[in-house]
């Protein structure tokens, strides 16, 4: 025969407090910092190219003096023919023996063909500068345009050394635990 009686009891409680306290700090690496800071540098002391004044100087037509001086040669040689005419015309009218007049007529003359000559000059010339100009702003432009458009490659180049980033974490962590724990066991068996 056998007899058996058993049970069993347990109880447990437990409580926990915790504190954690904690920094956490994100910034470029130093290769990135170091990259944007030189590059903060460059940038600082750039400033836009204002045109040279005589920047036209070097987009001068090489051959503008040959094209003055066969203009001028041109209208001395109509101005000659004019005047040789306007000699034989008086001729032929018996009006050469007046020195006033033939001295008048060539004077007019004259001033009418220096009057062309300084106009054609002063067109030639403004044109060659004119042209000239245009050339040199264009490049000045260009170099402006040309170095805005680097920076700003170099700025989306540098956007991208702001993901290389390092991040440090520091912090304290403290806590209490409570626990208790109660059980009852017992047992009773009789056996044959």
């Amino acid at each position: 025969m056998a007899l058996s009686l058993g049970g069993s009891k347990n109880k447990s409680k437990s409580s926990s407090n915790q504190q954690f306290d904690q920094n956490q700090t994100t910034s470029l690496s130093p290769r990135a910092y170091g990259l944007l800071t030189d590059r903060i540098g460059e940038m600082g002391g750039r400033e836009y190219a204002a045109l040279d004044p005589d920047a036209y100087k070097a987009y001068e037509d090489p051959y503008q003096q040959e094209v003055i001086d066969a203009t001028t040669a041109d209208i001395n040689a109509s101005r000659d023919l004019a005047m040789n005419d306007q000699r034989k015309a008086m001729l032929a009218r018996g009006a050469l023996g007046s020195s006033d007049r033939r001295g008048v007529a060539e004077a007019e003359t004259r001033g009418q063909y220096d009057r062309t000559l300084a106009t054609t000059l002063a067109g030639l010339r403004s044109r060659g500068y004119s042209q000239a100009q245009g050339i040199a702003q264009g490049e000045n432009s260009n170099k402006n345009t040309f170095q805005a458009q680097t920076d700003a490659m170099i700025n989306q180049l540098m956007a991208l050394l702001a993901n290389e980033t390092t991040t440090k974490s520091s912090g304290t962590s403290s806590g209490t635990q409570k626990g208790t724990q109660t059980g009852m066991n017992f047992g009773f068996s009789y056996g044959k």
